[in-house]
């Protein structure tokens, strides 16, 4: 019989960590910050080479803005699981780290434009590393001495991009489905411990409207709505059709999502496979085989402590 023994690798402005009271990470698609919490003992015991140890307080090893990194896993095998930043401190028992991904970095960052523009050349214009983004013009897009962090968030709410940052720090500005690279497997009953959360929806008989927006290559905005009113409101967003017919078509097909046998919520596992937002997770059931499929994955969740680890995986739409 195998043994799993939990680890860890903390690292905060260079100093590390092997055990700690709890860890939490959360990570969205949905959301432009990732956060994590780490909760470590209010006083430790600092050894450094050639030198007597220490006892000092926790929280004067480090300062806000210092750089974070958590590794986790089983038997001396880490993955990285958040990079990013001390954002602030909770002075309590035990001491409670806040941190946040590159998105801290943005908070403190002001920029002044106006005018038109793409999208690439507005987020090079706020120091940002791109890793991909909508081919997107914006038409008189102002920030008078704004955070960079508040241009986010506009482009998010205004144009329904997917707005979030990669472990790396590069940023990604488009539908996040797109960005799909690897495959994760889960079998029911095998490497899932919890589906409570998870369901099996049948065809749907509730109204569906579905209102789609596209902004075209120069920067006009066309909506088209496809469905029942009076019913459950759907809003998505396009940046790639031609015309108004085509967006019409990718409307109903968009309509056949909400009424297709599929998965719908989250569900639980242990920290391996490793998996994070927009990796593909593929779902077999050996009793219900007619289920198997390959989902998006949204978001995710790990809490990490002596008594145990587990990774919440949520799904989105059907690949």
């Amino acid at each position: 019989m195998i043994m799993f023994c939990l680890c860890s690798e903390i690292n905060i402005n260079g100093i590390e960590f092997y055990s700690v009271n709890k860890v939490t990470v959360k990570r969205s698609v949905k959301t432009i910050a990732d956060t994590a919490k780490i909760y470590l003992p209010v006083s430790s015991r600092l050894i450094q080479k050639g030198k007597h140890a220490t006892n000092i307080e926790t929280a004067k090893l480090f300062k806000i803005g210092d750089k974070v990194s958590i590794k986790l896993g089983y038997n001396g095998n880490l993955n990285t699981e958040f990079i990013g930043y001390v954002k602030q401190f909770n002075y309590k028992q035990p001491l409670e780290i806040e941190c946040e991904d590159e998105f801290y970095n943005t908070r403190h960052k002001s920029i002044n434009i106006s005018g038109e523009m793409s999208l690439e050349e507005l987020l090079n214009l706020c120091g940002l590393d791109v890793l991909y983004c909508e081919k997107l013009k914006l038409k008189n897009f102002v920030s008078d001495q704004k955070p960079v962090s508040w241009v986010l968030g506009k482009l998010k709410s205004k144009y329904g991009l997917d707005i979030f940052f990669t472990n790396e720090g590069k940023l990604i500005a488009s539908k996040a489905f797109k960005t799909v690279d690897k495959t994760v497997k889960y079998r029911f009953r095998d490497n899932v411990i919890s589906e409570s959360e998870l369901k099996f929806q049948k065809n749907t008989d509730h109204k569906i409207l579905i209102k789609a927006v596209c902004f075209l290559s120069d920067g006009t905005k066309i909506e088209e709505k496809y469905g029942e009113e009076g019913g459950i409101v759907k809003n998505t967003y396009f940046y790639d059709v031609q015309d108004k017919d085509e967006l019409q078509l990718l409307a109903e097909y968009e309509m056949q999502k909400y009424f297709s046998d599929s998965y719908k919520g989250r569900f639980k596992t242990f920290l391996f496979p490793f998996a994070q937002p927009c990796m593909n997770a593929e779902l077999t059931d050996p009793l219900y085989f007619e289920r198997d499929g390959n989902y998006f994955i949204s978001s995710t969740d790990v809490s990490f402590s002596s008594s145990g680890a587990r990774r919440t995986v949520e799904i989105g739409s059907q690949i």
